[in-house]
């Protein structure tokens, strides 16, 4: 089954990610993550009957959303990785305002048969 984004992906996109977290918490995240954006687009690549084939070459929107989601819920689960909450905030902005561009884009019907048809 095609994933999104990976848990080394992850943990590249911040590298203050707590070490307590395990590798198995990570994924859940990303599993998590995975189903927001497969909800927004109301289509997937997952599973036994996908809607399109993921190719992380050309669905580039798909992979930083569900990446930025993912390490925004490892942050908001432990924010020890970080010298202060202010800097885990500032972070979590970041990644959410990405992740949000990147929702929107993936919501419009336009967006989603442009990506599926690539």
């Amino acid at each position: 089954m095609p994933t999104y984004t990976t848990y080394d992906i992850v943990k590249d996109r911040v590298k203050q990610i707590s070490a307590d977290l395990t590798q198995a918490k990570i994924e859940e995240n990303i599993n998590q993550a995975e189903s927001i954006v497969d909800a927004v687009m109301k289509m997937t690549a997952r599973g036994s009957n996908p809607d399109f084939t993921f190719d992380a070459d050309k669905h580039g929107i798909i992979r930083d959303a569900t990446t930025c989601i993912a390490a925004l819920l490892c942050i908001m689960y432990d924010t020890s990785g970080f010298s202060s909450r202010a800097e885990a905030a500032f972070v979590c902005d970041l990644l959410w305002n990405e992740a949000n561009r990147c929702l929107a884009l993936l919501y419009d019907e336009k967006g989603k048969n442009y990506l599926k048809n690539l």
